[in-house]
Order: structure tokens, then C-alpha cells, then sequence
């Protein structure tokens, strides 16, 4: 039977945490550098000054907060009692976003505001069922650990791994009879937690590449958008209203159906379509070829392009979004270019626009790093710094 007591305790704490989190939210959203007093607190969220200043030691104590020198002694007051001026600690933790893919690992580590404190990229000479899963797992290990110590081995309050792979909302990939699945996310929340004891999110890599979008790229402010990662392989990250689409296993983006798509016939992703087409090792060789007037490759870039076409046709026609955004390592003008050009041939007016990201191959890293930051300011009140 619960008390009286016990309750109003409840509720109170609850009260106190609310308050608590209005007044840290405001501080960390503040330009780095930046300061807030007492009645600048006191206006935003509606509180009375006792409990601002109250929350304000609270949050100083678990170590959020920095109370900074006050006016008075920098010379700008001479009279009346110096207002407490307070600012967000930026490094008082940090934050890791991992790219796995299958031919390269690269992580960037930031304090909490996301402002960069290293990164590190390895090339990995890894296939799926023949490499094993423990050579995967090293190699995440090591880069993890060299980003970190590189970054001067700060407090990680949550690291973010994104996967060429459909992922639960658990971090885990249902249908592991699926060997790619089974070696890209070998449980790495479960195995990289448990090494380093701190919290691990798995996400799949193209959901994250939405996120980046949507943080600092072309998706910004958009609240219906999909973003299509071309690398090896092809995947979609889905916003809709404001809200990442993951469906129930994760699948939500998964392009198997592109197998019977006429025009597409598989899954591969542009920057193997690009590779394949061109014979070279990278995607890029061909797309730089072409944008130097090389016939041969510009033809290779037009056959890509009409493949791209008829996927982003798919992806309008199941999800209706404001934009299509190409991100990855073979994302470009000339692709999107000939997508734009054929689009009036499959689709009506209002159609949506398609563009490149300008965020490049680290817009999975990106992803990660925001997935990361988000879930810190969400647990925020139940970590102490100290």
C-alpha cells in the first residue's frame, strides 16, 4: 500500500526533476561560451528565483552546471549585490558515433555540444562469411579506443555504432540466418557494453544518415523526408511527421524488394553499381571522370542515375516525402541531375525535390554522434559527473 508519504515524495521529486531539466536544457542549448544568470532563468522558465537558484547548486553538484565569475569583478558592476552567473559544461562528458560499414570504421568523438575532440577512419579488409566476426569486433574495439585516447580519454557517457543492417529498437538484428546481418551486427551493443561499460546504440546506418540530414544537412527543418544511402549496399531512412519510421523489426528502409524491381534488380548500392560500371576500385573515379567530361563515364553516370530514378520513384510513391535526399560516398550532382530529369516521366505533380547531401561519408558518423548526444540529454538526470 503506498503512503501519503511516499507519495508526495514522489511527486515532489518528480516536480524538482522537471524543473531541473527546463533549467539544463535552456543552459546547454546556449552558445558555447555563453551565460545566463539568475532572472535570465527565471524569465525563460516561468520559476521563481529560490528554486532557480536551487536547481542551478543541483545541477552544479552533479556536475552539468559551472557557476562562472561574476560581474562585479570584472569591473562591468560597481554597486548592488553581483547577479550568479551560470554556464553548461561542455566537457564535463563526451560522446562517441561509430561508422561500421563493411570496407571502412570511422568514429568521431565530441564533447556534448558536439564540438569535434578527435576522429580516427581504418580501412578493413573484411567479408561476410569469411572473416570472422571476432576480427569485425577487434576492429571496432581498437578504433574505439584510439579515438578515444586520441581525444584525450574523456568521461563517455554514451557511444552510437551504425550498421549496414536492419536494427531493433533493443540494438539487436532479427533474422541472423542472414550472414551479412549476423557479421555487421554481431549484438554490438551487448558485446562493445559490456567491454567498456558504457552505453552502446546500435542503429542502422542509413537511419542515422536521416538524422544527420535532418541535424545539420539538407533534411533540416523538414519534417517529412528520406534519405537514400548509396554506398555498397542501398538503404532508406525514413522521417515521417517529425518521427524516425522503424517498423518492428527495424526494416523499415530495407531495399530487398528492389530484387524485382524492373529497371533496378538488386539491392546494390551505386557505389558498387559506380565501381562495377567503371571497373575501378572506387565510385569516385568514375563521378570525377565525368565530371571532367569523360564520355565513357558520363554514360556510366546516366545508367546509375535511371536506376536511382525508378528506387526514389518507390520510395515517393510508399512514403510521400517534402524531399529525397542522396547521401553516402556516391552521392552526387550528376546523379541526382539525371533523377530530376526523369522524375516528370513516373510522377505528377507535386513531386518532391532530390538532392545531394553536402555532408559527404562522414554523414553516418554525424548521425551517430547526434543519436548519441540525444540519448545523454535524455538520461541526463540520472547521470552524475563526478
Amino acid at each position: 500500500m503506498t503512503t501519503t508519504g511516499s507519495t508526495t515524495g514522489s511527486v515532489t521529486r518528480r516536480l524538482r526533476d522537471d524543473n531541473a531539466r527546463a533549467v539544463l536544457l535552456h543552459v546547454w542549448d546556449l552558445p558555447p561560451g555563453a551565460a545566463v544568470t539568475g532572472s535570465d532563468l527565471i524569465a525563460v522558465t516561468g520559476l521563481s528565483r529560490a528554486t532557480v537558484h536551487d536547481v542551478c547548486d543541483e545541477l552544479i553538484d552533479r556536475g552539468w552546471l559551472r557557476e562562472l565569475e561574476n560581474q562585479r569583478s570584472t569591473g562591468t558592476y560597481t554597486k548592488g549585490r553581483p547577479a550568479r552567473r551560470y554556464g553548461f559544461d561542455a566537457r564535463a562528458g563526451a560522446v562517441v558515433g561509430i561508422d561500421a560499414g563493411e570496407r571502412r570504421i570511422s568514429a568521431r568523438v565530441t564533447d556534448l555540444r558536439g564540438v569535434p575532440l578527435a576522429a580516427v577512419e581504418r580501412v578493413v579488409d573484411q567479408v561476410a562469411g569469411r572473416t570472422p566476426v571476432a576480427h569485425r569486433i577487434a576492429a571496432l574495439d581498437e578504433v574505439l579506443r584510439e579515438a578515444c585516447a586520441a581525444a584525450g580519454s574523456p568521461r563517455v557517457l554514451a557511444v552510437s555504432v551504425g550498421v549496414p543492417a536492419p536494427v531493433g529498437v533493443d540494438g539487436r538484428t532479427v533474422g541472423t540466418d542472414n550472414p551479412f546481418w549476423a557479421f555487421t551486427n554481431p549484438d554490438l551493443a551487448g558485446v562493445l557494453g559490456d567491454r567498456f561499460g558504457w552505453p552502446v546504440l546500435v542503429e542502422n546506418d542509413a537511419n542515422l544518415a536521416a538524422l544527420a540530414e535532418g541535424w545539420c544537412g539538407a533534411g533540416a527543418g523538414l519534417a517529412h523526408q528520406v534519405t537514400v544511402l548509396a554506398g555498397e549496399r542501398i538503404g532508406a531512412g525514413v522521417v515521417d511527421d517529425g518521427r524516425l519510421l522503424r517498423g518492428v523489426r527495424g526494416g523499415v528502409g530495407e531495399m530487398r524488394y528492389l530484387d524485382i524491381v524492373e529497371g533496378v534488380g538488386s539491392s546494390a548500392g551505386l557505389g558498387k553499381v559506380l565501381r562495377d560500371l567503371g571497373g575501378t576500385e572506387e565510385a569516385a573515379d568514375v563521378l570525377a571522370a565525368a565530371r571532367a567530361g569523360g564520355l565513357v563515364a558520363t554514360a556510366q553516370v546516366e545508367i546509375a542515375g535511371l536506376r536511382l530514378t525508378r528506387i526514389v520513384v518507390t520510395l515517393v510513391s510508399l512514403f510521400d516525402p517534402e524531399r529525397v535526399i542522396l547521401a553516402g560516398g556516391a552521392a552526387s550532382s550528376a546523379l541526382v541531375e539525371v533523377v530530376n530529369r526523369e522524375l516528370p516521366s513516373f510522377l505528377d505533380l507535386p513531386r518532391p525535390l532530390v538532392v545531394a547531401s553536402t555532408l559527404g561519408r562522414d554523414v553516418v558518423v554525424l548521425g551517430a554522434l547526434r543519436r548519441a548526444l540525444d540519448h545523454v540529454r535524455g538520461e541526463a538526470l540520472s547521470l552524475r559527473l563526478d
